[in-house]
């Protein structure tokens, strides 16, 4: 939709963010019968699947034999989507034991247009938020900015969907990151790897040994010590390689940008020794990294319930919840790879909607990884399927706000999500 820049345009709602999280409560706010726009600085939705390479969905089955699933809504609708794009959608077993499922980039991109493609909904690619303005203890307009210069728009709700908590922070509301209390995750850069034919097999001894024969240096970059994993990627085969960390704050450009050069850097030095050592990697080449590094850890808001360890490791159930979490509690730190605490009782947990509702700010829900929770809570509630969730449930309260400009209930959220499908 072309926009005048001379007049404020308005919305109900304003969701900053299309990653999983973002175009869930879009969808949820249309669906809840309120106007949407949708703010993405890329040009395509996705979030870290389709900007970061991360080309798998955690978080929508409970891990075990059974691979039960516990996220539906608008995640279920983008699986149908890509199933309908004859894409094979079917849960797989990562390396860890936990159930995934596998993407595409490219199919996923022309799925999530699919999606938000619809009445209610405008989507704005190409556009950054630069500055919030705040009226008390509500936003009452944004700034964006895109190539033709910068523009405001007023909406009664807004919804920060951005995963390093950009909206919030721009409004004022306290932020927290790693500190003295808290070690922040590495972050990661996923490589595909083309050239390498389908029996060959990874010696994970051999893997080991060029591990230890490679000298990182004092880069930012550093290699898993057992070399990462190795997943076949659906159809075009390539290796989807997990193996090279980074520290990195996420946020400054200068420091993410050296975490990014280091990574680029160590993936093809080590790539070159697979390719002389490994026997089938003779023919491999890089096929694609990022378009940016997979960014775990970097801002949460201060919501007004934070999210605990112990919620997500007894498998807390809730009478107020408005979304499911049933991924491990997975911790990044050192040169060994991701650690797992299991979800305990039945294999999952309730997020309250007390948890996405931003403090201070009565017109502001948060989806996706930056919800207020504590570190070992995060490594569950961050992963893309509970990001879808989170985000339908943020597009609702979001959109119930607008309409009813008084405190939202936890039953009316409830009951619209099921109407739209949501698993709770």
């Amino acid at each position: 939709m072309r926009m005048d820049r001379k007049t404020r345009q308005r919305y109900d709602v304003v969701v900053v963010g299309g990653g999983a999280a973002g175009i869930a409560a879009a969808v949820g706010v249309r669906e809840a019968g309120a106007r949407a726009l949708l703010v993405e600085r890329y040009g395509f939705l996705g979030g870290a699947a389709t900007n970061a390479g991360v080309l798998s969905y955690c978080g929508f089955f409970i891990r075990g034999d059974a691979c039960r699933q516990i996220v539906g809504g608008v995640g279920g609708q983008v699986l149908a989507t890509l199933s309908g794009l004859g894409f094979d959608v079917a849960p797989v077993r990562a390396p860890s034991g936990n159930w995934i499922v596998m993407l595409d980039p490219e199919a996923l991109k022309v799925a999530l247009d699919r999606i938000v493609a619809r009445p209610g909904i405008d989507c704005r690619l190409h556009c950054t938020l630069i500055g919030a303005h705040r009226a008390g203890p509500r936003l009452d307009a944004i700034t964006l900015y895109d190539h033709a210069g910068a523009f405001d728009v007023e909406a009664a709700a807004f919804v920060d969907a951005s995963g390093d908590a950009d909206l919030g922070a721009a409004g004022g509301v306290p932020a927290f990151a790693a500190g003295s209390a808290r070690q922040r995750q590495h972050a990661s850069i996923t490589v595909r790897i083309g050239g390498v034919p389908a029996d060959a097999a990874v010696d994970r001894t051999l893997l080991a040994e060029l591990v230890r024969q490679t000298d990182a240096g004092a880069s930012k970059a550093h290699l898993r010590r057992h070399g990462g994993h190795f997943i076949r990627l659906p159809r075009s085969n390539d290796l989807w390689w997990m193996g090279i960390d980074l520290v990195t704050d996420g946020l400054d450009s200068g420091d993410l940008g050296a975490a990014e050069q280091d990574g680029r850097e160590l993936a093809w030095r080590f790539v070159e020794l697979l390719r002389a050592a490994m026997p089938g990697f003779d023919r491999a080449f890089i096929a694609a990294t990022g378009p940016q590094l997979g960014i775990r850890d970097s801002r949460q808001l201060a919501t007004r319930y934070c999210l605990t360890a112990d919620d997500v490791l007894t498998g807390r159930a809730r009478d107020d919840a408005i979304a499911c979490g049933c991924w491990p509690a997975e911790l990044h730190g050192g040169d060994g790879g991701p650690s797992f605490e299991p979800v305990g009782g039945d294999g999952f947990y309730h997020v309250p909607l007390a948890a996405i509702h931003a403090s201070g700010l009565d017109n502001l829900w948060v989806g996706g990884r930056a919800i207020g929770c504590d570190e070992r809570a995060y490594g569950s509630l961050r992963v893309m399927g509970t990001a879808f969730a989170t985000g339908q449930a943020a597009g609702i309260a979001a959109a119930q706000f607008a309409r009813n400009p008084t405190e939202v209930g936890a039953n009316e959220v409830r009951q619209e999500l099921l109407r739209q499908g949501a698993i709770l």
